[in-house]
């Protein structure tokens, strides 16, 4: 593909500055003008991973032929996606659970990231692929959770706090399962070749991982912010 080298390029950029700046921002007080230009900065880069996603999931899809990898690329780039919008818009809709709801961007959020998490199950399922199997059940979460959040309407009143920093761990994952999983490649490589490592551990390390310490997180912010909040807030009607 022409140009597919620049693309490389400039995603792996923007990775390093979405690496950076995720624990920039995180180690910043809650709230601060650093916090919020920090998350900025992340965002963009997070943005800028998305977009040249695209044409490099075409490149595998299209040229190389690989159609299991391109879907997991394409799932990847659709829950990443998701979860720097909903952390974004979490923060600029915050008076407004409706307004959120009813924004174009929901729908572009919500349904790739459903629809790609049902093809990814369905191959998994397919060609036994656990990793596949264990990553779907996470976009349909999120699929199901943004289905009943627009239906609903919030049950708390710190819904926007929660929805922010719970997608910014989700967009975290995507960040360091992509460090992991492929920048660091080489390395798990050179391990197999020198080292008695299971294969098994090599291929799950970098997915799992991430993932287990984003819940960790989770659940102490959980614990941490969910004390300084009044009970849960009376839903509307249907």
């Amino acid at each position: 593909m022409l140009g597919y080298s620049l693309f490389v390029a400039l995603h792996v950029l923007a990775g390093v500055v979405a690496l950076v700046g995720f624990w920039s921002a995180a180690l910043m007080k809650k709230g601060s003008p650093r916090h919020r230009a920090l998350g900025k900065v992340y965002l963009l880069a997070m943005a800028t991973i998305v977009a040249t996603a695209l044409p490099i999931t075409v490149e595998y899809a299209v040229f190389r032929r690989q159609p299991l990898s391109a879907l997991f690329l394409a799932y990847l780039m659709a829950l990443t996606g998701n979860a720097a919008w909903l952390a974004w818009r979490a923060v600029t809709d915050k008076r407004d659970w409706k307004r959120l709801v009813a924004r174009i961007g929901w729908k572009l959020a919500q349904w790739p990231t459903l629809l790609l998490a049902l093809a990814t199950l369905l191959v998994g399922i397919g060609q036994r692929q656990p990793l596949f199997l264990g990553f779907a059940t996470i976009g349909l979460w999120v699929g199901w959770r943004m289905w009943k959040f627009a239906r609903r309407g919030p049950s708390r009143p710190d819904w926007a706090l929660r929805q922010h920093y719970q997608s910014m761990l989700g967009a975290g994952i995507a960040t360091h399962v992509a460090f992991l999983g492929i920048g660091m490649r080489p390395v798990w490589q050179w391990l197999q070749a020198h080292a008695a490592v299971p294969p098994l551990l090599v291929e799950l390390f970098p997915w799992t991982v991430p993932l287990v310490v984003a819940v960790a997180i989770g659940i102490r912010l959980d614990r941490r912010y969910g004390r300084r909040h009044a009970p849960a807030a009376t839903r509307p009607a249907p």
